[in-house]
């Protein structure tokens, strides 16, 4: 109880350190939901269901809770609702996972029409920070290697060259 009451007077209202008129972005793709079939979206559903993704509605319950009264739009079918954008001084993108694996085009297309305008990501982790281009390249290389899965390849690649020497090793110091 005492924690609680320790937490709620250390919460921040994000709409007052970020500005008056704030727009959250909320993208859920397809897949999240229902997953897509076939052999090719097998690797698809492993990197979806790895990244410990969020539903839609507590990304919606998370963006309320933490910047009351602004609005809050939903991304759908690859459209950015412009007219809403335009007016706003802050754009929040609501990432449901840890580094907004699908929001790359999103990102890319608010650097390019609005480059002046205050951009943040609140993920599904709670964590806000803001996207400058440091931070969009950042999140590059970590969507990448999330997806190509290649510190886990090579990994596993020094393991496999590794393993005749070690039971060689073994087999030599009279271990079985």
């Amino acid at each position: 109880m005492e924690t609680n009451r320790t937490l709620q007077k250390l919460r921040v209202d994000s709409t007052a350190s970020i500005g008056p008129f704030t727009v959250g972005l909320l993208y859920v793709p397809s897949d999240y939901v229902v997953p897509r079939k076939g052999l090719l979206a097998l690797w698809r559903r492993h990197l979806v269901a790895s990244a410990g993704v969020r539903t839609g509605d507590y990304m919606r319950a998370l963006f309320t809770d933490r910047f009351h009264g602004s609005a809050l739009v939903e991304v759908t079918d690859g459209e950015i609702p412009v007219d809403v954008l335009v007016q706003a001084q802050a754009i929040v993108l609501l990432y449901p996972d840890a580094i907004g694996m699908d929001f790359g085009w999103i990102e890319r297309t608010l650097a390019r029409r609005w480059p002046s305008k205050h951009v943040f990501a609140l993920n599904g982790r709670r964590r806000l920070f803001r996207l400058d281009r440091e931070m969009r390249r950042r999140l590059a290389v970590r969507r990448f290697l999330e997806a190509s899965r290649l510190p886990e390849l090579a990994v596993f690649l020094v393991f496999a060259a590794a393993t005749p020497f070690l039971t060689l090793f073994d087999i030599l110091r009279c271990h079985r």
